[in-house]
């Protein structure tokens, strides 16, 4: 049987209170009693597969401590599953979940980060780092006519719309974009389209890893990719961001398959990977052609800094940080580069790029033609005149709103959680910051929760699932709302 993730099941089936807490989601958020709504959301993990039947569920006075709630709260929530048959208690054995609307195949594994997504939004989102349209994108989304020739607008629309690669025009302008950009040489043949960065590194952990075998991320790491390591049946093994060292020593030792690092901006840090430090992943990937080399760029153009993500010597050459992986290498075969349009153009889009030699990019889009047959075309063909139109443009409009926002949370930070300590990150849409003591930081996260505010503790974006006093809040609301959220966290 699966479980979920970070998550260790002993021979009777025990899931912890960390563990049950993550899964949980955003429960408080809905009006109501709270042992109600705990027995509901926990009687819906039931009915999907993520809590399978048979389970022992936390004892009540760990899950109170685990959500900051009373004890009184979970054995109400318990004697409400036992009421609607959906939990037996047993002296000595604590309380079960017991089989009833769910069939082997539903149990699945389960995030504890994307568990948030599909629940009832709280009042301050702090825990997702998506930004909204910017005025770019919108206008030409409410008006294509005003990018597009009806010409450009009907060839779109013609044939299938089934481009596993993606479309051509599309995978044109993301190789110019590289080479005048990123200093990255591409030809629109090394360019595949995906579903967003998400998909881009789910086709690569689906076609460039085998179960069993290991992958090596950052620790702590943007909680997509470790969701993405154990759906494919992986290994994950962490090391620290910039600790060169480790990174060589973990290859030489665990000859992973792949290796998924975040050099620029790196999530949930911020931190910027120095260029000498680069030379060497460069030189280490060269040693070891048999790992696969990601240099994740979806955070890359949004630095907070004084710098800015262009030069404006009319050329648009990228110099907000040191060259990307591939810019030191664009030759060497185990080098892959992903992104997305999700962080500077607008989330809704759903449209991000893997940049790879050949053979690579030939198994993803095989992969990709399985699971979706190819993004949307008509979308594909906005961004592509986009890219090729305006992309300097609404790079730096994203930073410059990323940065108003990283000052309206530090300046409350601040003023409201002055004994927090946390690093100013050098660009990207997170401050990674620690609470006081040593106390893990899943049992603050729910305390907020129920005031209205979502954060993600440190623990979800760590490979081992250890306990964490770190929180990761996202900067991307208004800046009169990110002031508000800080100043309610400080109540919590």
């Amino acid at each position: 049987m699966t479980v979920p993730i970070n998550v260790e099941v002993d021979s009777a089936l025990l899931i912890s209170a960390q563990a049950l807490a993550d899964l949980l989601g955003r429960w408080p958020a809905s009006d109501g009693a709270l042992y109600r709504l705990l027995a509901a959301r926990i009687g819906r993990l039931a009915d999907t597969g993520e809590l399978p039947a048979g389970v022992r569920l936390p004892p009540e006075r760990a899950l109170a401590a685990a959500l900051s709630v009373s004890r009184n709260t979970v054995a109400l929530a318990y004697q409400v599953l036992r009421d609607e048959g959906m939990a037996a208690s047993r002296q000595g054995s604590g309380t079960r979940l017991v089989p009833h609307r769910t069939t082997p195949g539903a149990v699945h594994r389960a995030n504890g980060f994307f568990t948030g997504l599909l629940s009832v939004a709280p009042a301050f989102d702090l825990s997702v780092a998506a930004v909204d349209c910017a005025p770019q994108v919108a206008a030409a989304l409410q008006d294509p006519a005003s990018l597009l020739s009806e010409r450009e607008r009907v060839r779109l629309t013609a044939g299938t719309g089934y481009l596993p690669y993606g479309l051509p025009g599309l995978r044109s302008a993301v190789a110019s974009m590289l080479t005048a950009f990123h200093g990255i040489p591409t030809a629109p043949e090394q360019v595949l389209i995906t579903s967003g960065a998400q998909q881009a590194l789910d086709l690569l952990l689906r076609c460039e890893v085998a179960p069993g075998q290991a992958v090596v991320t950052e620790e702590p790491t943007y909680p997509g990719i470790i969701d993405a390591i154990h759906r494919a049946g992986a290994r994950p093994v962490g090391v620290p961001p910039g600790d060169m060292g480790r990174l060589a020593s973990v290859v030489g030792v665990h000859r992973p398959a792949l290796a998924y690092l975040i050099p620029t901006h790196q999530n949930p840090t911020g931190f910027v990977l120095p260029a000498a430090e680069r030379h060497e992943i460069v030189a280490l990937a060269g040693r070891h052609q048999d790992v696969t080399f990601v240099d994740d760029m979806t955070l890359a153009e949004l630095p907070i800094g004084d710098g800015t993500a262009f030069d404006g010597a009319g050329h648009g050459a990228f110099a907000s940080g040191p060259p990307p992986l591939a810019a030191l290498a664009p030759r060497l075969p185990n080098v892959v580069t992903a992104g997305s349009f999700s962080k500077t153009y607008w989330g809704g889009l759903r449209l991000g790029w893997v940049r790879a030699p050949e053979g690579i990019i030939a198994r993803l889009a095989a992969a990709k033609a399985a699971a979706d047959l190819g993004s949307v075309p008509f979308m594909q063909g906005l961004v592509a005149a986009l890219v090729g139109s305006a992309h300097e443009e609404i790079a730096a409009y994203r930073a410059a709103w990323a940065r108003r926002r990283y000052a309206a949370m530090a300046t409350a930070l601040a003023a409201f959680l002055p004994d927090w300590t946390w690093t100013p990150p050098a660009g990207g849409l997170t401050v990674w910051a620690r609470r006081p003591g040593d106390a893990d930081s899943g049992g603050f996260a729910q305390a907020a929760l129920r005031r209205g505010v979502a954060v993600v503790p440190g623990r979800l974006l760590s490979v081992s699932g250890e306990r964490s006093a770190w929180v990761r809040l996202a900067f991307t609301l208004a800046p009169e709302d990110l002031a508000t959220a800080v100043k309610t966290l400080a109540s919590a």
